[in-house]
């Protein structure tokens, strides 16, 4: 590919995972998106700070924070809910779906094809709440919080347990 270089690139049906204009949400599911409530996990990620942007937005008041992520940064995002949830009760809705990513390279000499390059990426949204509000019980991603005999005491805040 030295004889390329990369005009354009376009990722379809990533919505809310790459860009903060839009959304895969759809409408009527916990109410408008706030996109303070959302964080984008990467590969580069310290999952630590991960962590602490979701405590610090669930802290503030927020009763939902997102956790979104893409390709070989989804396991990174599953072991950070789980964190997450032995810290204080939360429930979890689990979304998983794909998005097509396609580059455009353009040769740098005469003579050759432009180049399409298409391929799938898997992506993920996990949802924590700290309540019911807005969250469907019979969804198939659906996990209720952890028993309070598994969150570890002393790790969480003590607001989020008096509530449950």
């Amino acid at each position: 590919m030295d004889k390329y270089r990369l005009v354009e690139e376009k990722f379809i049906g990533a919505q809310g995972f790459i860009d903060d204009t839009a959304d895969a949400r759809p409408k009527g599911d916990m109410g408008e998106v706030d996109a303070q409530c959302i964080v984008r996990i990467t590969q580069q990620a310290k999952p630590r700070g991960c962590i602490t942007t979701a405590m610090d937005m669930l802290a503030s008041g927020n009763k939902y924070v997102e956790l979104k992520a893409m390709g070989k940064a989804i396991n990174k995002a599953v072991t950070i809910a789980e964190i997450l949830k032995r810290k204080m009760p939360l429930h979890q809705i689990t979304a998983l779906s794909s998005c097509e990513i396609v580059n455009v390279y353009e040769p740098l000499e005469e003579g050759l094809d432009t180049v399409v390059n298409q391929h799938y990426v898997s992506c993920l949204t996990i949802t924590l709440s700290t309540d019911l509000t807005g969250i469907d019980v019979h969804n198939i991603g659906y996990q209720p919080p952890l028993s309070l005999s598994e969150i570890q005491p002393g790790d969480h805040h003590g607001k989020a347990v008096a509530a449950s």
